[in-house]
């Protein structure tokens, strides 16, 4: 169940969503949540949906005087086109200088405004008052003087008119007289917060109307192009994702192509499934739905589905303003789709809401029937056939993604509504995507044993080939210290275990031999935690051959050796022994091993010494009602041993409560291991998005901060945020082709912002597709160091994760803190033992 990947299902009223919403549950205000949207019942009152619906956050409420309103109804805090500036003070550049300059193209278009026309910005007031923002949206189109070129969200306009007339007499349906006056508030100037947000919606007002694309979450889908692959029932829709900022080069519309997966079975086939699997364990069932991302085609809207509710079916009534009617019954009526099982329980999706600035939690009921799985599954994710499949058309090279990008454009074009629409309101979009400068760093030696090196290779950026060598700086002295725990009829993959660790091993480098098996009756995890706790043998290491998957076998073992019996563990699937992947499968367990022990497999030239890095992460298990936040930081200069530590906030929360205390024992750790303190710090923090960066450099970093200050002298301090869920998309130019950029290209300019000190690094290859960057951002930088070396230093990093022969996506302190927090998040959901607490056990 990979939860850092979860979809966002925003609520809706219940009309909208197609389904009927019984009484609210739980109005007492709850935490903070991530839905969003209006509220699920219809009797949400008018005040609520107008603060919902508000381009501003602060426009719900409109205020005695429009002079009193933040500007633009903008929120100071929290908006998505808000430039808050968290660029440390002080500093000449943010730009490097080092490495091989080449020329590319960036998945962005410049977006101007002729003749640099501003927009302007009218408070609205309606006499007499009108609750309903349907009603007042309706009645901004009786004035003629607009000719259809406003935007109103309720409160405020927006308009590239400057109207002479500011009072409008207008008449609803009912021939009620409604008079409308405007108040000039400012011009909204290129490049302004109000700009970005006008932008913004001009053009999804073009994607969804004129380019007939549908809206699913905060991208834009073409279900009528959509790609069925029969075989794995599963249906594309092709579509983009796109947003309007601005960039330190100007205002530019960034452009990805996305691509949304529709499993072609409903949510009642999957449940009629698990039943038939489980024979009917409607706990089985709740598990494998809750945190799923279901859709209903009729209005292409996405749920997550939090509970499972057994005892509504679709014959039930329900209670609307319009009286009491059943499910069946409203989807007849509303959608004419005719409900077919009369019995099959509800799917419950909760949204939350303010109401009066009290967090209020509701509830939708979803008809399983008429709802859609979206996503892959966990089999589906390891299925070849399916992910290849996939790739044809979700993988697409720079060739092909340029196509794409450029045909974004040229439906825009082709539109003559779209383009009206654009010139009306003085907008221009450039006819080519962007050129940008970047530059590639050299490639890394890999630092091996007895302070020798092994070339990466640079196409690939990648060092298989060194298992082949005796490489590893040190071995833990393992030896025969070590237990294979498996079912008797195992007991020929373990013998194959052992022989081939006997080859494997000592090849490398690590001090391994012998070991002893101990067989177990069956494959229950009693058995096996029984194996380990009485096992006379004192092992440093236990490995446990496992015939599957089974994660809640995984679970308690890993929760026995990490808490109840302190023991670095292995868990292997028996399959993987067999003879065309043993002898590879082993080398990496042996890998493992030696890691989990405290063993040096590799490291690379790191020329700055006494340095701590600090990697930090969260994990949000979505059956869990807590957050795990990992804490890993490297003890040594070749950063081959760490100290790790766990800490937990309510469910969902990214921020870290309990830094200070975290940082203080590392530095603890480290001058004990070294007999000082670090010169320096420098901490990766993995897992926020652009909305939280002012919230971590208040708290986060202001903790890490205190304990810094505690210290004889306080280090430098470098804290930077690394993201890798990003929409920049790069592509090299060579000659009259486009390809991927090599391994250590740097992007630092035009796309980057003002506001920040921020950077991209391209720090792997990929063999089919387009490779995706990963953004630095840069809160502090409190240290003599220059922009070059912080981004030397973090494509160095993305070599040394102990786990894979070659460089991945983030610094490898990051990874190992999201392994960290994966696996108690996932498994433990306590606190491991602080015994284990200078070992790698989480690898």
């Amino acid at each position: 169940m990979a939860a850092r990947g979860r979809s966002r299902g925003r609520s809706a009223p219940a009309a909208a969503a197609g389904t009927p919403a019984p009484a609210p549950v739980g109005a007492a205000p709850r935490g903070r949540g991530r839905a969003r949207g209006v509220p699920a019942a219809a009797e949400a009152p008018p005040t609520q949906q107008l603060a919902a619906m508000n381009i501003g956050a602060q426009a719900a409420a409109a205020p005695a005087a429009p002079a009193a309103r933040p500007s633009g109804g903008v929120r100071e805090r929290g908006s998505r086109y808000a430039q808050i500036v968290l660029r440390p003070e002080n500093l000449e550049t943010t730009q490097g200088s080092g490495g091989r300059p080449m020329d590319m193209l960036t998945n962005y278009f410049q977006l101007t405004i002729k003749d640099a026309q501003p927009f302007y910005q009218y408070h609205v007031t309606f006499l007499p008052a009108m609750d309903n923002l349907k009603l007042r949206k309706a009645l901004m189109y009786q004035i003629p003087e607009l000719t259809n070129r406003h935007i109103f969200d309720g409160n405020l306009l927006y308009t590239p008119l400057k109207l002479q007339k500011l009072e409008f007499d207008v008449r609803t349906r009912r021939d009620e007289d409604v008079k409308i006056g405007l108040v000039l508030t400012q011009e909204v100037a290129q490049g302004s917060d109000q700009f970005i947000q006008v932008a913004n919606i001009l053009m999804n007002e073009i994607a969804n109307r004129h380019m007939g694309l549908e809206r699913i979450k905060r991208d834009y889908f073409n279900p009528n192009k959509s790609i069925t692959i029969p075989q794995h029932k599963i249906e594309l829709y092709p579509g983009y994702e796109f947003s309007i900022r601005r960039y330190s080069h100007s205002v530019l519309l960034g452009l990805d192509i996305k691509h949304k997966i529709i499993r072609t079975d409903t949510a009642l086939e999957f449940m009629n499934s698990i039943m038939q699997r489980t024979r009917g364990n409607q706990t089985e069932i709740a598990k494998e739905l809750v945190g799923a991302i279901v859709m209903t085609k009729y209005n292409n809207k996405t749920y997550r589905v939090d509970d499972v509710d057994f005892n509504t079916k679709p014959s039930d009534e329900v209670e609307l303003k319009s009286g009491r009617i059943s499910y069946i019954d409203y989807y007849q009526k509303n959608y004419d789709i005719t409900i077919r099982d009369r019995n099959q329980p509800l799917l419950i999706h909760r949204s939350k809401t303010k109401i009066q600035g009290n967090q209020v939690e509701r509830q939708i009921h979803l008809v399983p029937e008429v709802c859609y799985m979206t996503g892959l599954t966990d089999n589906m994710r390891s299925d070849y056939r399916i992910m290849q499949d996939l790739a044809q058309y979700t993988r697409q090279d720079p060739e092909k993604r340029h196509k794409a990008l450029l045909g974004f454009r040229e439906s825009i074009m082709e539109s003559g509504a779209a383009t009206e629409k654009l010139n009306s309101w003085g907008l221009e979009m450039s006819p080519e995507i962007l050129d940008v400068s970047g530059r590639q760093q050299p490639p890394e030696n890999i630092v091996i044993k007895n302070g020798g090196t092994f070339p990466c290779d640079a196409r690939k950026e990648s060092f298989d080939n060194i298992t082949r060598k005796n490489f590893v700086i040190s071995s833990a002295e393992i030896n025969d210290c070590f237990t294979v725990v498996c079912t008797a009829k195992d007991t020929g993959a373990a013998n194959t275990f052992l022989e081939t660790v006997a080859k494997v091993g000592p090849a490398c480098g690590i001090n391994i031999r012998g070991g002893n098996i101990v067989t177990i009756r069956s494959d229950r995890a009693e058995d096996y935690i029984t194996a380990i706790r009485t096992n006379e043998a004192a092992p440093k290491i236990v490995v446990c051959l496992v015939p599957n998957n089974k994660k809640d076998r995984y679970d308690a073992i890993k929760k026995h050796c990490c808490i109840d019996q302190p023991l670095p563990s292995q868990v292997l699937v028996t399959k993987n022994l067999n003879p065309k992947k043993a002898m590879s499968v082993v080398t990496k367990v042996v890998m493992q091993m030696n890691a989990k022990l405290g063993g040096e497999l590799w490291s690379v030239h790191i020329p700055m010494k006494k340095v701590m890095y600090v990697g930090i992460d969260t994990y949000h298990d979505s059956g869990s009602q807590r957050s795990v936040g990992g804490f890993v930081a490297s003890m040594n200069d070749l950063c081959t041993r760490y100290f790790s530590k766990t800490t937990w906030q309510p469910s969902k929360q990214e921020l870290i409560s309990q830094l200070e205390v975290c940082m203080t024992d590392a530095l603890k750790q480290y001058h004990s291991t070294n007999g000082l303190y670090p010169d320096r710090v420098i901490v990766f923090r993995d897992g926020v998005g652009d909305g939280q960066l002012l919230a971590v450099k208040e708290q986060e970093l202001r903790d890490i901060k205190t304990a810094l200050s505690r210290l004889p002298k306080s280090p430098e301090l470098v804290f930077v945020v690394v993201t890798k869920r990003i929409q920049q998309r790069f592509f090299l130019k060579q000659g009259s082709r486009l390809t991927n950029p090599p391994p250590g290209t740097i992007v630092d300019t035009k796309v980057t912002r003002d506001e920040l000190f921020d950077f991209f690094l391209v720090p792997q290859s990929v063999g089919q597709g387009t490779v995706t960057p990963t953004h630095y951002n840069v809160l502090e930088f409190q240290t003599t160091l220059k922009p070059d070396h912080i981004q030397r230093i973090a494509y160095k990093l993305c070599h040394i994760y102990f786990n894979w022969t070659g460089t991945i996506r983030v610094p490898a302190v990051c990874q190992y803190a999201h392994k960290l927090a994966f696996l108690v998040g996932q498994s433990l959901h306590r606190d491991p033992s602080p015994q284990l607490a200078n070992l790698l056990y989480y690898l």
